[in-house]
């Protein structure tokens, strides 16, 4: 088993007349050293190593009781060889930081099946104690008190920055750090020693946050604690909120209240096409709308041959696939004189946004496409673009990706906006805001010293430019390619790359791009190039099959014709 010694500074500097403590071995005195002056001691590194770790494991035996007390032995060094690793868990105290130097100089993988569950146990203590002082680190950036909402959206956004998370993830974690400290400092207590988990603390902070009273928040937490030591977080919930229900009985009534006014509907995007539709209601109501879409949903899943369709490989069968459907012509069909449900997935209205390479439009190349901003394999966006009737073409740099022109229409401060915002979204590191109705166009140098031009002018969402207005961030060195650099209040610099429109042109070999991509460019051209000749009109040595377009696919109804067969439109 290796060492893993602490690591202490090799210099110590006296200030004093008298001679070094016995036993350190060191080098002599400068010959200019006298009586009074600042002496400089070079101490041998392994000595003050071992030292540090005898120190240690005296404190251990300290807890442990020691060899004075009933001659048991007790390691000398922190990861002592005369103990097998086994031991040396099972002699540890309270969790502590000195625990990670000991875990990891332990192979978990040499050890017996209750030495890795004791590997595994304390790596959790560990992992407790790094929340504790995760907590204790973000009350000291943002404070106890988040009433100024500007402040508070501020420290929220420097925390995310230095976390390189979003800023929900860091204004949670900054509402469970507050709460541990102000409301629940036995939660704190317990999960510093390793005796509950940081998701245990995440609970008791999102399940009571509407709880403002003192006493009953010290029930709470009377009450809990001793719960969730032995509790699962999913366990732990469910007796979070029979105890909120009990201890605050007097509010629930406006708890329900505010929780009936919270009602709504929500809507994202999933992977590979998909998407997600939620409804937030009172129990009752929500219960009433599955009880009838899992209705329908059977009648349905009958209506295509029910299991033995499953079992011959039809996936439309499935139970689930069949209540979703069932849910889509609920909303979305007509109800017929009978009283039935009419629903022809080919009369849904929809607009779509569809971005995509010319290569991969033509099927010569095989790069992902975004569908209203999200990824999805070259194959599904082919026939999506088959079904389409409006193109607008962007032109993009081949070096960096960044847009450089948006349509063909003349450049003036509207189309500027619709340019900008396309080109960048917001331009505040981790922000994801892509929809225009939450974008604004800002000046990097305030209009009117600042000119409005594609070079000072980018993105930002409605949260993160009041932030700008407010000398919270700044942005300088603004470029026509969406690059520049951020400054924050608190002093962190970051570079802000031009961001890609589609791909990023790294990822793909110069080989496999578009050989006719227009040069880089500062900003739109005022005359954007003129598009690729359609397949038809190229000449070759050997005449070439026409480019048909793929068939539409099913759910979706537009006159299918291709752009590249009128001559009026360009071909992407």
């Amino acid at each position: 088993m290796g060492k893993h010694p602490i690591q202490v500074l090799t210099r110590i500097v006296l200030v004093c007349d008298t001679g070094p403590m016995p036993g350190t071995p060191t080098s002599p005195p400068r010959p200019d050293s006298g009586a009074g002056d600042a002496w400089e001691w070079d101490v041998d590194q392994e000595w003050l190593d071992a030292e540090s770790l005898r120190t240690l494991a005296a404190e251990d035996a300290a807890m442990i009781g020691g060899p004075d007390d009933d001659g048991i032995p007790v390691p000398e060094f922190l990861d002592d060889d005369a103990f097998a690793d086994e031991e040396l868990l099972a002699m540890r105290g309270p969790v502590s930081g000195w625990d990670v130097v000991l875990l990891s100089s332990i192979d978990p993988g040499t050890l017996s099946i209750e030495g890795r569950l004791a590997y595994a146990r304390r790596v959790e203590a560990v992992k407790a104690l790094a929340a504790a002082m995760d907590a204790k680190s973000l009350v000291a950036l943002a404070g106890v008190d988040g009433s100024d909402s500007m402040t508070d959206r501020h420290a929220t956004m420097e925390v995310a920055l230095v976390r390189r998370v979003g800023e929900g993830a860091a204004a949670s974690a900054i509402a469970t750090a507050r709460a541990l400290h102000v409301e629940f400092p036995k939660f704190r207590a317990a999960l510093a020693a390793g005796e509950v988990s940081e998701w245990h603390c995440r609970v008791l902070v999102s399940e009571t946050s509407h709880v403002t009273d003192p006493d009953t928040i010290t029930a709470l937490q009377d009450r809990l604690l001793p719960k969730a030591k032995r509790k699962t977080p999913t366990e732990f919930r469910r007796l979070v909120r029979a105890a909120v229900a009990d201890l605050d009985a007097q509010r629930e009534a406006q708890r329900v209240a505010r929780a009936r006014a919270g009602r709504c509907v929500s809507v994202r995007q999933l992977p590979d096409g998909m998407g997600y539709l939620g409804v937030v209601s009172d129990w009752p109501t929500i219960s009433a709308m599955h009880q009838v879409v899992d209705a329908r949903g059977r009648a349905l899943q009958t209506a295509r041959g029910g299991a033995k369709a499953v079992r011959d490989g039809d996936d439309d069968a499935l139970a689930d696939a069949c209540r979703a459907d069932a849910f889509a012509a609920s909303i979305l069909g007509t109800v017929a004189e009978d009283g039935s449900v009419e629903f022809d997935p080919a009369d849904i209205p929809v607009s779509l946004t569809l971005v995509m390479d010319l290569p991969t439009l033509r099927g010569e190349a095989d790069r992902h496409a975004l569908l209203d901003g999200e990824p999805i394999p070259a194959g599904i966006a082919r026939e999506y673009a088959g079904v389409a009737t409006t193109w607008r073409r962007a032109v993009t740099d081949p070096v960096t990706g960044h847009l450089l022109d948006y349509g063909r229409d003349q450049y003036l401060p509207d189309k500027l906006r619709d340019y900008v915002l396309a080109r960048d979204h917001c331009r505040e590191p981790g922000c994801t805001t892509r929809s225009p109705k939450r974008l604004q166009m800002d000046h990097a140098i305030p209009f009117p010293d600042g000119e409005t031009s594609a070079g000072n002018c980018g993105g930002c969402c409605n949260r993160h430019h009041p932030l700008k207005t407010a000398g919270y961030l700044d942005i300088h060195d603004s470029k026509a390619d969406g690059s520049a650099t951020l400054l924050t209040a608190w002093g962190q610099k970051i570079s802000i790359p031009p961001r890609p429109r589609l791909h990023d042109p790294a990822d793909h070999p110069a080989s496999d791009r578009d050989s006719s991509a227009p040069p880089g460019a500062d900003g739109p051209p005022s005359e954007p190039p003129e598009p690729p000749e359609p397949p038809e009109a190229r000449q070759s040595s050997e005449p070439a099959a026409p480019l048909e377009p793929p068939e539409p696919p099913t759910g979706l109804h537009a006159e299918v014709r291709p752009p590249w067969r009128d001559p009026d439109l360009p071909p992407f």
